[in-house]
């Protein structure tokens, strides 16, 4: 017997004991689930770990688990961003998962395919891959309200598109796996090469002998487009830079815990007897994550507008440009913004400002009007002419997928039309059953993305945990609790250097946007806000007519698995026991 009556914040419908039958099982019995994530990036690899995890402690139950990878491997933007001189911005001892410490980085800024083989690695050793479907996309998701369950549309990259029926949706792909093109005029006549986005980099070009003699531009100077122009510059016949806009290029930061180092443009190796240390000294290896870590989580004491950190901040990136830039008047005027440090991500890349000191290197801020047969044409009439234009314009950030997650008459892709808002950047309201990992408003910028990550999955599983154990039908979160947490979030985001007028992704490339990406908080604050999740504030509709139904036949988890019944006492506290003085 189903029901649709909901249950929310302990209101329910009265049921007398004479309507009521119970359910002859034992109680908190596991439902088995059936759960769909979408993505095999960190976020979805961290989840799948998160659930194997919690099976193997008999928390969850039976969970028939797909994970869904449009790309022929995974890794996600690690996989993806090929590009030249792609590399992580934080320490690599910091991009880890608390769980997988890895010994061996190379670099204390690691490149994407060091990071790649890492999630492999990881992946491996929890059992991951055997969950994992590559070449298969998600092109629909619709909630069927009589099954609270998600029918999926999958098209596989050989065969026909299928349908997949799931109790529980969770799109892992975060908000960096939408290709952005600009829609610039006449990019259609350029066909001299073709042009290359730089998450679309070809596998096997060799740009170092193939760029020898061609005149390349870069279209944008956000994280990769500097990135690529540093690594590509030396080996050009000359590179012209087409900017929209000024940015902060910072020093390596939080480095006082690696210690002293041999730096060579704003990286240094990790020696092979450091990494021997780490792989057979536990507390050595521990005190260096840890240290570095910690530093990293302070990033939050500079994100205040108008505090003394991010003034002081702002004042060492600003002279330290300037240093970099070796004083050019007309290069500090072209790059060095007046907004606050952070209010767009902030990469340290010495390579990139090494690269504009090359003679054949060139920064053009003019905007671009048209791009022609024989290369690009800006605004004050300049034409240069090119053999190979590549953009680095980014991803499409609005977080809106570009498939039909359809619940209840509504598109998620409409309901978030204007601004991306969620609860916790977990749920929705609105859409049951479905989940997010990395969704909007998640620390993408406030310390370790990783450690947030985590939180993130095991919030979910908790979520799964009450879903498997208590018969729910379905959870949806309330839209009371969306627009009361949003609300103080907003409060919070006005005072932090997210809000200044940059053009940045956290706020969809809108200067005078809100940064909806982002969490209005620290990283620190975004685990312990998960760490208790807040019932209260979800509606739950009951897989039967009594909303303990859950409670069986009277008998627990303890009597129908065999366990220990006495499990509640301790060895530890019969130590010293309590006893009668003589």
């Amino acid at each position: 017997m189903t029901s649709d009556i909901v249950y929310k914040n302990g209101v329910s419908k009265s049921h007398s004991a004479t309507q009521w039958k119970y359910l002859n099982k034992a109680g908190f019995s596991p439902r088995p689930l059936r759960v769909a994530i979408a993505g095999a990036g960190a976020s979805g690899i961290c989840l799948a770990i998160k659930i194997l995890e919690a099976q193997s402690t008999s928390r969850l139950g039976t969970i028939e688990l797909t994970i869904y990878e449009r790309e022929d491997d995974y890794g996600g933007t690690w996989y993806v961003n090929r590009y030249p001189g792609c590399r992580c911005d934080i320490p690599s001892h910091v991009y880890t998962f608390s769980f997988a410490p890895y010994s061996d980085w190379t670099q204390f800024y690691s490149s994407a395919p060091e990071i790649n083989k890492y999630m492999h690695l990881v992946a491996q050793k929890y059992g991951v891959e055997p969950y994992i479907k590559l070449g298969h996309t998600l092109t629909g998701a619709h909630f069927n309200e009589q099954t609270s369950s998600w029918t999926l549309a999958v098209r596989p990259s050989s065969g026909a598109e299928f349908s997949h029926e799931v109790d529980v949706y969770i799109p892992a792909t975060g908000v960096l796996s939408q290709v952005n093109r600009p829609n610039i005029r006449g990019i259609e006549t350029f066909t001299k090469s073709p042009i290359i986005h730089t998450a679309e980099w070809p596998r096997t070009l060799d740009f170092k002998t193939e760029f020898k003699n061609e005149r390349v531009a870069v279209i944008g100077i956000g994280s990769s487009g500097v990135q690529t122009i540093g690594a590509i510059a030396p080996f050009c016949k000359s590179v012209d830079i087409y900017a929209r806009s000024k940015f902060w290029v910072s020093p390596p930061f939080m480095t006082e815990p690696a210690g002293k180092r041999d730096w060579v443009l704003g990286n240094f190796d990790y020696p092979e007897s450091e990494k021997e240390l780490y792989r057979n000294d536990p507390e050595a290896f521990y005190k260096h994550c840890s240290a570095l870590s910690a530093a990293t989580m302070h990033l939050f004491d500079i994100f205040f507008r108008g505090s003394p950190s991010q003034e002081a901040v702002k004042d060492i990136v600003r002279q330290q440009m300037i240093s970099d830039l070796k004083g050019d008047e007309e290069l500090i005027s072209k790059l060095i913004p007046d907004w606050d440090v952070w209010c767009r991500r902030v990469t340290p890349c010495a390579t990139f400002m090494h690269s504009l000191h090359m003679p054949h290197v060139t920064l053009d801020t003019d905007p671009i009007s048209e791009i022609t047969p024989e290369g690009i044409k800006t605004m004050s009439g300049k034409v240069t002419e090119l053999d190979r234009i590549i953009l680095a314009t980014g991803f499409d950030t609005s977080f809106r997928p570009k498939y039909d997650i359809f619940a209840r008459g509504s598109l998620l892709a409409d309901v978030w039309g204007s601004r991306a808002k969620s609860y916790m950047s977990i749920a929705v309201a609105g859409f049951p059953n479905l989940f997010f990992m990395c969704g909007p408003g998640t620390v993408f910028a406030n310390g370790s993305l990783l450690a947030g990550i985590e939180s993130n999955a095991k919030y979910i599983v908790e979520a799964l945990v009450k879903i498997q154990t208590q018969d729910i039908k379905s959870m949806e979160i309330s839209q009371d609790a969306q627009d009361e947490y949003n609300a103080q979030q907003e409060a919070v985001m006005k005072d932090l250097v997210f809000s200044d007028a940059c053009s940045s992704w956290y706020k969809a490339g809108d200067p005078n946007g809100v940064p909806d990406a982002l969490f209005a908080g620290s990283t620190l604050q975004f685990m312990e806000l998960l760490e208790r999740p807040r019932w209260e504030d979800w509606k739950f509709v009951p897989a039967h007519a009594n909303r303990f139904s859950f409670l069986g036949n009277g008998t627990g988890t303890i009597e129908a698995t065999g366990g220990d019944r006495a499990w509640y006492l301790k060895e530890a506290d019969h130590v010293n026991p309590l006893h009668a003085k003589a």
